[in-house]
């Protein structure tokens, strides 16, 4: 099989909603990557001001970042990771939720692990508010966040996932043991680009629920195989309440939707990444916007689309000749 290799340019897309503390918490791992990505895209459903705050510290400075936001209209985190990934520029793209840390080798193990025409997934551990709360920045720059022995100091119950933070030589069985067919997360996962467009990216008409197992289901009927590495792609959780967003009557609803996938054998989403391109492009929707906001070190302004002109690719992917 064919490995994902150096030359390839490598996007990460992180999703965000009002929370910058963990935004930057998130950025902080981001940083310290021993293979940093060539962009990054913050794919923001709306936040406040203080979410835009956050990608201009001085400390982020030197990340390539780049934030892509429409206006707070509910739960649409489908819709903005279309957006993302009509801008990304990455062959192969990374995505992470902006409320989980990384470990210091999150991209590199999604490298090491790629193949042509398959997707990755991997876990996380919960970490609970009392105890995230009292990271500091050099615990995250440091990774001693993962460090069991430095966790356990303040919070006992680590102990029970210190197989999934440091796995060692039982990385691999542990991965073997623990397979599971067709398991997409949305915060951690990743894909080749042109997977995703072939699929016509994510279903803009689901809401909270089962939304990137929907994805993982088309992605898997269009040929794409999937890896579920639990003990080799590592990333903290900071944990929060759903309240707000969770529909359960929703939520059920949108399970047997992605469930028919398997036997209905359907690839492309009707409502998906094409739409995406249209409402950015030159007589647009004038409240998406998309802001490079660094680029070698320098802060750059918030401009209105198109900062950039998004690919062309995703619009003119034809559909498979299979049912759709």
């Amino acid at each position: 099989m064919v490995r994902a290799h150096g030359s390839r340019k490598i996007s990460v897309i992180i999703s965000t909603y009002n929370n910058p503390q963990s935004l930057r918490m998130c950025l902080l791992g981001m940083r310290h990557q021993t293979r940093q990505p060539d962009q990054i895209i913050i794919a923001d459903d709306g936040s406040r001001p203080d979410t835009a705050a956050v990608l201009r510290e001085p400390i982020f400075a030197d990340l390539p970042l780049e934030h892509v936001w429409h206006p707070d209209d509910g739960w649409r985190k489908c819709r903005i990771l279309n957006l993302a990934i009509t801008y990304s520029a990455g062959d192969y793209l990374i995505f992470c939720d902006g409320d989980t840390i990384p470990r210091k080798d999150f991209v590199a193990s999604h490298l090491r692990y790629a193949r042509r025409r398959t997707f990755l997934s991997g876990a996380c551990v919960n970490i609970p508010q009392p105890v995230f709360h009292q990271f500091r920045d050099a615990e995250i720059i440091s990774n001693a966040v993962f460090d069991v022995d430095h966790l356990s100091q303040f919070w006992p119950p680590i102990k029970k996932s210190s197989l999934k933070l440091t796995p060692g030589i039982l990385e691999s069985p542990l991965n073997y043991l623990t397979w599971r067919y067709c398991v997409l997360r949305g915060a951690n996962f990743s894909a080749w680009r042109e997977d995703l467009v072939r699929v016509n990216g994510f279903n803009e008409t689901f809401v909270y629920g089962s939304e990137d197992r929907e994805l993982g289901v088309r992605l898997r009927n269009s040929g794409v195989a999937s890896r579920w590495l639990k003990y080799s792609l590592v990333q903290l959780h900071l944990d929060h309440s759903r309240s707000g967003y969770l529909d359960h009557e929703i939520a059920n609803r949108q399970r047997w939707e992605f469930r028919k996938l398997f036997f209905t054998g359907k690839r492309r989403a009707e409502q998906g990444l094409a739409a995406s391109r249209e409402r950015c492009g030159l007589g647009g929707d004038p409240s998406y916007t998309h802001a490079v906001v660094s680029r070698a070190g320098r802060t750059l302004p918030v401009l209105p689309f198109p900062a950039t002109r998004p690919r062309d690719d995703v619009a003119t992917v034809k559909p498979s000749s299979r049912a759709a």
